[in-house]
This record gives structure tokens, sequence and C-alpha cells, in this order.
């Protein structure tokens, strides 16, 4: 059957639809993402054993520990992908009139925000202020995790109850993907200041700390992109586009 709209014929709704093959999707995302991790243990081991002084310099752009470098732009490139799924995932469950739709919704900016972020840097801003206003150093060396734990902390209790709600498997996953992120987000970074403060910002301790910090970011979003496919898969029957 052949759809009309406004006198012009549309190909049939089955020529319209792109699916997303959640495995397939799946499968190239943890491949990128354990790449980028593979690339940027290269540049600490590069860098350690030849030093800085070397035809490739120090590799910034592969570096963990550095703005606008590849692992950055990675993550923000997932943080990106989760939010457009989000955006899926709320119209799907409106669609099939579930609860909790504001929830889903309000994640699409909470991820796009991360994702500026991820790419920007937006939240240093903060810490250089907070240092000099409030004397920190050891573990709040780096000030805005203060601020970072508060806002965590609350946006962990808002979202309790719809993380309760969610089918059991979406919920572990997600659960994981949280702990993997924030816990090195906010957990990684207030070890690497002590570790920075102590030993200093080209020790080993230190490398190791934002080095992990890094990987359980890049981890963390990549569950989360691959638990939402899992997601729309098992409930929606998969991510569906209709192309008007």
């Amino acid at each position: 059957m052949v759809e009309l709209t406004v006198d012009r014929a549309q190909p049939p709704l089955e020529e319209r639809i792109f699916r997303l093959n959640p495995w397939r999707v799946s499968a190239a995302l943890w491949v990128a993402s354990l790449t980028v991790i593979a690339l940027g243990l290269f540049r600490e081991w590069y860098v350690t054993a030849f030093g800085f002084e070397t035809i490739a310099k120090d590799l910034r752009h592969l570096a963990f520990n550095a703005e606008y470098c590849l692992p950055a732009w990675y993550s923000s490139l997932v943080l990106v992908f989760s939010a457009i799924l989000l955006t899926i995932t709320a119209l799907s469950a409106a669609r099939n009139g579930e609860r909790h739709l504001l929830h889903w919704a309000l994640l699409v900016p909470i991820f796009i925000g991360l994702s500026i972020d991820e790419a920007t840097g937006v939240h240093e801003i903060v810490i250089e202020p907070m240092r000099n206003g409030l004397d920190l150093s050891g573990f709040f060396h780096f000030g805005w995790v203060i601020p970072g734990t508060v806002l965590v902390a609350a946006g962990g209790l808002i979202y309790l109850p719809f993380l309760l709600a969610l089918p059991f498997r979406t919920r572990l996953m997600f659960f994981g993907a949280g702990l993997l992120y924030v816990g090195g987000a906010l957990g990684m970074e207030v070890v690497g200041g002590k570790l920075l403060t102590v030993y200093g910002e080209t020790s080993f301790p230190y490398q190791v700390a934002y080095c992990t910090e890094e990987i359980m970011e890049i981890l963390g979003v990549s569950l989360f992109a691959a638990s939402l496919l899992g997601h729309l898969k098992r409930r929606f029957g998969g991510a569906v586009l209709v192309l008007s």
C-alpha cells in the first residue's frame, strides 16, 4: 500500500524504516572503544620508554591526560550517540504508554551537556578559584569534584525510582555503566589529586591514576550506549527510525 501525503506518493512504510542492528552497533562500539584505549596506553608506554624528544614527539593527541585529544573526543562522541539513543528510547516509551517519560527525556540534555563538557573541559574553570579560595589540596586538588559529587548525589536520589523501575538486565547494566563512569570521573579524579600532590605530575602513580580514570570513563559510556541498544531491542523491538 502506498501512503499519499499532499498528493505526492511516498514509498511504502517498510521501505522508509531504518533499523539499527543492536548487536552489530554494540560490537563496532566496543572495538572502537578498545582501540582508543589501546592507543592511549601505547602513548603512555611510548613516552615512558623513549621520552618526549623523538620524531613522533609526545603523541599528545593520543594522551589520556590532555584536553582536545582522541580519548576526550571519543568519549564526547559516544555521549552524543547515547543522547540520540535516549531520544529514540523516550519516543518509543511515549508511543507505548510507558511511565517515567520525563526521566528518559531529561537524560537527553544531561548527556548532551556531558558531551560538551568532555570535549571542552568546562568543569575545569572552577578548579583554580575553588583551590585558591578554599585552600584545597590532596584529595581535593581538583576542586570541581566537590560540586560534582553534590550534583551526582542529587541526581542519583532523583533517578533512583526510575532506575528501580527498569527491567532487571537494563537496570544492572545502567548501574554498572554509572559506577564505571562516575568512579572514573569523580573517584579516580580524587585519588589522582592526592597522588599528584604527593608524587608530582610526571610520577608513575599519577600516570596510573589518570590512565585508569580515562579508561573507566570510556568503558562506562560504552557500556551505557550498549545497554541502551539492548534495552531498545528487548523492550521495543530495536531502534527504529522512520525516514520522511
